[in-house]
């Protein structure tokens, strides 16, 4: 029994308040809505019905998303591959990593947008079902018993424990939140989701593994006998967009998240206000208040016996209308500064240098980032080829972080080309070099294409090769 094992610590609370935000952004306007007045406050004596109406007419100029899947687009314009030399296995699991039918490149872009829109960490677990000691393992292979990655968000890490091993800060606990589905004892048709809690022990003799689930009294209760794993580490790698600590991180994009939040707001009042600028207001002098109310429409006529009573439309000057939209089009420019690119046009023309600068502080952030992702695999991959009873071997993947690549000039194709022809570059760098620049596609196999130019050598300054001429 414990009453505290689903209790978040506080370091697990603080990164889901600080996620706040960018987790709605990225959920689009539905998400912002949905968090009604968190993210649009409600103004004072406004009723309710009239702000269920604002609410409901309002929707999100989403920078904050574009930025994050622009920039994850960047860094998986190419995919994830494991370098020669890891087991067979691994290469063959890496077809469907997770059991869930996605590959290591499609996982791995999960786990990287994760990170970069949520609290700047996000993680790769490795786990694998129990295996009876009477099955062999190539009867394990048959049942597809085999290890697979798991992805956790920050969400669902309720709380976690180190100590200092060998000079080292290690993880001795984890404690994680998991849904089940079962069917429902009342309804064959129907299922049921149950919360349960895996707490990851680690001891001298192995990782323990205690699950939870609440009983009829509202206590977790643990469901079954502890079971202990034959790896020494809790397999849980952390992917640090934007480390804070020791299995924690900070929202990588807030700035951008703050200001897209603001846009959000700013539109509402402006939606709001155009609301009422486009709807007149007819206003009527000289009548009584006990007199019937007006009925206006085209078959009917208003009259009085007041020589002095009037009958007019009063409608909105208009003047905060521009007020609003110029605050619109600067929180626009604002989320450009911080991230957003290509989004909203630019009114003068950026130098080269400028536009060169710029963009190598992005790559320079997203390659940092890339770089962390790969350790995280990694990581992964060699504790999944442990847990396959594959020894310790050493695994490398690669992650592009050639994403401010651009593809060459023909000045720049014309000097490697005489690289080439004075024998100072290899024709299968120079292949390599086109491949990378995305001059020709990427997948190309550099060794056949050394064989092939090899049974019929072209001259690479021959007929239709030379650059500018005709």
């Amino acid at each position: 029994m414990s009453k505290t094992v689903a209790k978040r610590s506080p370091a697990s609370e603080a990164m889901i308040e600080a996620t706040a935000g960018p987790r709605a952004l990225m959920g689009g306007t539905r998400a912002m809505r949905q968090a009604g007045k968190r993210f649009l406050p409600k103004f004072e004596a406004e009723g309710q019905e009239a702000y269920e109406a604002r609410k409901d007419s309002s929707w999100l100029f989403n920078g904050f998303r574009k930025t994050v899947r622009d920039m994850t687009g960047r860094v998986f314009d190419k995919p994830v591959e494991i370098a020669e030399g890891a087991p067979a296995q691994v290469m063959e699991w890496s077809e469907n990593i997770d059991l869930a039918g996605n590959d290591l490149s499609t996982f791995a872009r999960q786990v990287f947008e994760d990170g970069m829109s949520g609290p700047g960490i996000s993680y790769i677990m490795v786990d694998a079902p129990a295996r009876p000691e009477t099955v062999t393992r190539a009867q394990a292979q048959a049942m597809n018993l085999r290890p697979y990655l798991v992805h956790l968000r920050a969400e669902d890490v309720l709380g976690w424990q180190t100590r200092v091993i060998n000079n080292v800060t290690t993880l001795t606990q984890l404690r994680i939140l998991e849904t089940v589905k079962k069917s429902d004892p009342k309804d064959e048709f129907t299922e049921i989701e149950v919360d349960q809690v895996r707490v990851l022990d680690r001891l001298d003799n192995g990782v323990q593994v205690r699950v939870y689930r609440k009983d009829k009294a509202d206590q977790w209760k643990l469901t079954e006998e502890p079971t202990t794993t034959g790896l020494t580490e809790i397999t849980v790698a952390p992917f640090y967009a934007n480390r804070a600590g020791f299995f924690s991180g900070e929202p990588m994009l807030d700035d951008l998240a703050d200001i897209n939040i603001a846009h959000w707001q700013s539109q509402s009042d402006q939606r709001n206000i155009l609301h009422f600028a486009r709807v007149p207001i007819l206003h009527a002098s000289g009548r009584n208040e006990d007199e019937p109310k007006l009925a206006i429409s085209a078959g009917t006529a208003v009259t009085s016996s007041d020589p002095q009573a009037k009958l007019q439309w009063v409608e909105h000057s208009g003047a905060a209308i521009g007020a609003g939209r110029q605050d619109l089009k600067d929180l626009e420019f604002q989320m450009e500064t911080f991230g957003l690119q290509l989004l909203v046009a630019r009114e003068g023309a950026q130098s080269a240098t400028g536009e060169a600068l710029d963009a190598k502080k992005e790559t320079s952030t997203l390659a940092m980032t890339a770089d962390q992702l790969q350790d995280a695999l990694e990581m992964a991959l060699m504790w999944m080829a442990e847990y396959g009873g594959l020894g310790e071997p050493s695994i490398s993947v690669t992650v592009n972080k050639d994403f401010g690549v651009s593809m060459m000039t023909a000045q720049e194709l014309g000097v490697m080309l005489q690289a080439v022809n004075s024998g100072n570059l290899s024709r299968e760098t120079f292949l390599g070099e086109m491949a990378r620049r995305g001059m020709v596609r990427a997948d190309l196999d550099i060794d056949a294409e050394r064989d092939r130019l090899s049974d019929a050598p072209p001259s690479l300054t021959g007929e239709g090769l030379t650059l500018g001429g005709e």
